[in-house]
């Protein structure tokens, strides 16, 4: 008997040894899931915040693409609008000719582009169709002697220089116009964009 009681209390050792055991395995198991399943959420939140700081970005360089591309487009009509002013301006201007004041005019370019030269012989340079108005404006101006040549083709003015060309004036209605955009071009940007 004391054999068989030996054999059943090894088997009732082996018995709580394995409950132990199992019961130990299910606390080690169940830390072990509760370990991961903690890290899978930290790498599911990071994954997630990851993305979240990716799709700002994202948003923020489109906004700032978007917006760059708005302000090139703005600019661009700007700019069309500006042309487009001085192109109207300048098919105006292409009458000039055919209003009744144009010999005055004529005459103030003239004046002005031969004062900015100075005294002495100066060399007038104007369209073939503003030959005979050259003389007659020098006359009234009582200039001496320029020498008037027929070589450019304006739609009114005059270009005015020294003989040897070391100065020229254009007083033209092109380069008027011309003048003027440069000059004027920031203020009508203003005007255009409301500012």
């Amino acid at each position: 008997m004391a054999y068989e009681d030996l054999l059943k209390s090894v088997e009732e050792s082996a018995h709580d040894k394995e409950a132990e055991l199992r019961k130990t395995e299910k606390a080690a198991v169940a830390e072990i899931q509760a370990r991961a399943k903690k890290q899978a959420g930290e790498i599911r939140q990071a994954q997630i915040d990851e993305t979240e700081r990716s799709i700002a970005t994202e948003r923020n360089k489109l906004l700032y693409l978007t917006k760059a591309e708005n302000k090139e487009d703005l600019i661009r009509v700007r700019e069309a609008a500006f042309d487009e002013a001085f192109a109207q301006a300048k098919t105006q201007l292409g009458s000039l000719r055919n209003d009744p004041k144009y010999p005055e005019i004529f005459t103030r370019l003239l004046k002005e582009a031969a004062a900015s030269i100075g005294d002495g012989t100066f060399v007038v340079h104007v369209d073939p169709r503003d030959e005979a108005l050259c003389t007659k404006a020098l006359a009234s101006l009582g200039q001496s002697a320029p020498v008037v040549r027929t070589d450019i083709t304006t739609d009114g003015g005059v270009v005015a220089g020294l003989p040897d060309g070391s100065v020229v004036v254009a007083n033209t209605v092109e380069s008027r116009l011309e003048r003027i955009r440069e000059l004027r071009r920031n203020e009508i940007h203003a005007i255009l964009s409301g500012a």
